[in-house]
């Protein structure tokens, strides 16, 4: 035996010790091997305890939704970064059948300081109890677990997540012993709110799931109120009454061909709308426009799948941006187009916001920046001067890769990131103002261009622009489209033009759809122009054709 070997069976023998009956594993990384306990070979169905590198795709056990994840934490370790990782995703076991598997472990370095062995325990999830040690509900493996055999079963039923505002104030102010009575309370709350109707779960932090069977998304609604109001009035704990604000969303669904990833997706999304935009009101998942909840969430469960799917059935169209002074081109946005066989050709609206906090939606996000570079090079050959204007979404620009992902991605494909402009959607607002203006600074320090998209609606857009001091802005589209209708925006256009102006942005104006919303604002303080009257959206090849 090699002294090599040596030191991994040793490093592997203390992980066992430490591992107490866990699976254990332990990666040589100057080897290239791998040795797994015998448990886990099992488990899993592997060839043998020590398995060379070159035999072993480990991402092919890992489910296709948690790929990204696993990828990222191995090359945050491989290359230095961190020296310990803690995650969980789901595996696939020797039957086919996937287990959420817990990795706990460290990075042990060289004499040079450089990663030599990885390894740690492996904790079998579907083994633990589905107890939540603070509440004694049902925890968040435990809901996966139940919403999966109902949907499976095609049960008819409602599941509603709620969460507490402000559990970290409480924290800060009381502690966090006084936190975990403050959740403690408010599971029994919704205990005796749901009855004997249904389960409650402790999900993730501040935030609770029930899943019902026997009630109507109606009474739930009304169950959901009174709750609410409870929180209101206050519960008592450790002698003092804590007033508690709270959100919540809600899924009724019965069958059908999506998953509990979908469901999970779509209950974040409604959540997250209670919260920001109805003051904590129970908002109800009614699906995309035009279509049935039922329709929509098998129309959500097949954008995932064609996503997991290396973005099939996805491209792109591009709308040009004109110079409005010489009205010559000066810049494409790419815009996201979907075709499924099902329900043709979809638009973003309604799939989009449901996706844009599943992590998902990062990697599709990743796939457009790709695409849009690759076409826009086409072009640069013609007209260096171009800017690709791209959407960049909340999961993106807070991922802790963006930065990696945008000089890999960019040096791959040759693309200048001087042509590159990033436009920050609406929802990007909702980001903490601190963390935005950091990481749109590091952008721009970068070379890269960026847009505040839909200027002058939602939240704080002055403090906005006067904060981030973004490259452009492209003001909110319905002060355009009803400029003619309504006298009065007419000056908030210009208004909004000349402080922007001033400030040092330049303003494109979008939504021009006729000649006389263009003469409306011929003389305003703009640089750029967007809309229909130029152009619609139209494929990379009709753009060479038209202009260039």
């Amino acid at each position: 035996m090699t002294e090599h070997r040596k030191i991994l069976d040793n490093v592997f023998k203390a992980f066992m010790i430490v591992g107490r009956g866990n699976y254990v594993t332990v990666y040589d990384v100057k080897a290239k091997v791998v040795r797994f306990s015998p448990a886990i070979v099992e488990l899993l169905g592997l060839a043998g305890e020590y398995v060379p590198l070159s035999e072993i795709d480990w991402s092919n056990y890992t489910h296709p939704e948690d790929r990204l994840l696993y990828k990222k934490t191995m090359h945050s370790l491989l290359s230095g970064e961190v020296k310990g990782y803690d995650l969980t995703y789901r595996t696939r076991l020797k039957d086919g059948t996937y287990a959420m598997l817990r990795y706990t472990g460290a990075v042990i370095d060289d004499a040079e300081g450089k990663p030599e062995l990885i390894g740690g325990i492996v904790i079998n999830e579907g083994l633990t109890d589905s107890t939540d040690p603070v509440t004694l509900l049902r925890n968040e493996y435990g809901f996966f677990r139940d919403l999966k055999a109902a949907i499976e079963l095609k049960k008819n039923c409602v599941v509603v997540l709620c969460g507490i505002n402000k559990l970290n104030s409480i924290n800060e102010e009381h502690g966090y012993s006084f936190g975990n009575s403050v959740l403690q309370q408010a599971g029994w709350l919704l205990q005796e709110a749901v009855g004997q109707e249904g389960t409650v779960y402790r999900m993730e932090g501040a935030k609770f799931a029930f899943l019902m069977e026997s009630l109507s998304p109606e009474e739930v609604a009304i169950r959901y109120e009174k709750l609410r109001r409870a929180a209101l009035a206050g519960l008592p704990v450790e002698n003092l009454r804590q007033v508690l604000t709270i959100n919540g969303g809600m899924v009724h669904f019965e069958g059908g061909h999506y998953d509990e990833r979908t469901i999970s997706a779509s209950l974040n999304f409604v959540y997250n709308e209670s919260k920001f935009y109805y003051n904590g009101k129970l908002v109800n998942y009614n699906g995309a426009i035009g279509r049935n909840t039922h329709e929509s969430l098998e129309l959500v469960a097949e954008v995932r799948d064609d996503i997991l799917m290396d973005c099939k059935n996805f491209s792109l169209r591009y709308q040009p941006v004109f110079n409005a002074n010489t009205e010559e081109i000066t810049a494409i946005e790419a815009l996201l187009c979907w075709h499924s066989k099902r329900f043709g050709e979809v638009p973003p609206s309604a799939y989009v916001p449901v996706l844009e906090r599943d992590f998902l939606f990062e990697e599709l996000g990743y796939w457009i920046l790709r695409q849009a570079m690759k076409d826009a090079l086409k072009i640069l050959e013609r007209k260096p001067d171009l800017t690709l204007n791209v959407n960049i979404s909340p999961a993106q620009i807070v991922d802790d890769f963006l930065f990696e992902e945008i000089d890999k991605i960019s040096k791959a494909v040759g693309f200048p990131l001087k042509n590159l402009c990033f436009e920050l959607t609406q929802s990007c607002r909702l980001i903490e103002p601190d963390i935005l203006r950091r990481i749109v600074r590091a952008l721009k320090r970068k070379g890269i261009l960026c847009l505040i998209d839909d200027f002058g609606s939602g939240v704080a857009s002055i403090d906005f622009l006067r904060d981030l001091a973004p490259d452009f802005i492209k003001l909110e589209r319905d002060y355009i489209l009803n400029i003619k209708d309504k006298p009065g925006n007419l000056q908030i256009v210009r208004h909004l033009s000349e402080l922007a102006t001033e400030l040092g942005t330049k303003v494109c104006l979008k939504g021009i759809k006729d000649a006389e919303i263009r003469a409306a604002t011929k003389d305003f303080p703009v640089v750029n122009v967007q809309g229909n009257y130029y152009s619609e959206a139209v494929t990379l090849d009709e753009i060479i054709a038209r202009y260039l």
